[in-house]
């Protein structure tokens, strides 16, 4: 029986492999393949301007997309994409506006594939304007030596905030930092933590030992 199955497997293994190393190829060739395909996708509306969105409609566009196969079926797994809208937006007094959806704003997850047509051309945004406000920073910090002194530069930021809730905000926090590892002179990046847009979003924090009867 062994000498059998040798036979057999000396005689079809090498057709065997030959049959695999085809259907590898020709996966291979299949996601490499350029096709163009019509996919379905949400969208997520990115401002570039002092405002945010409060609303827009509709939620989902068809987008006709070329590219390979393997990442046309990534993105319409992922089923959805950026939408970069314009710096500046023409508004009416409710602050609703109308944003043609242009092929190169549309930011796909994917590298390869690009967007040949939209459908709906354009969308519809509710948006609420934001103003500047000046705010302090504060450290948020734990194990602080003695004989540490901290500076934070910069330790006031720009906070973009809607006008209607300009009031809620009198300062912005960094994020935690547990310090009781510092023994010398250090600095550290820290990042803002904020629901509001800030400029800059991270500051430096500025170790120096203090010297002894200073």
């Amino acid at each position: 029986m062994k000498g059998v199955l040798d036979f057999i497997f000396y005689k079809f293994h090498y057709k065997v492999l030959a049959f695999i190393f085809a259907i590898l190829l020709w996966l291979l060739a299949t996601n490499k393949e350029i096709t163009e395909a019509e996919i379905r996708v949400s969208i997520n509306p990115i401002p570039t301007g002092n405002y945010e969105v409060v609303d827009y409609s509709p939620k989902e566009i068809e987008l006709t997309v070329e590219g390979y196969r393997k990442d046309l079926l990534i993105l319409r797994e992922k089923g959805q994409v950026n939408v970069l809208l314009p710096k500046e937006l023409s508004l009416k007094e409710n602050g609703k506006g109308r944003v043609r959806l242009k092929e190169e704003n549309i930011l796909l997850p994917v590298s390869s594939a690009k967007v040949k047509k939209v459908n709906p051309k354009y969308i519809e945004v509710k948006v609420e304007k934001l103003i500047k406000k000046v705010v302090p920073v504060k450290l948020e910090a734990t194990g602080i030596r003695r004989n540490l002194k901290l500076i934070l530069s910069p330790n006031y930021v720009i906070v973009y905030v809607p006008e209607k809730r300009k009031n809620e905000v009198h300062l912005v926090k960094t994020e935690k930092i547990d310090l009781s590892s510092i023994k010398g002179n250090a600095e550290i990046y820290l990042n803002i933590v904020s629901k509001f847009r800030v400029e800059p979003d991270r500051v430096k924090l500025i170790i120096r030992t203090k010297q002894e009867g200073r």
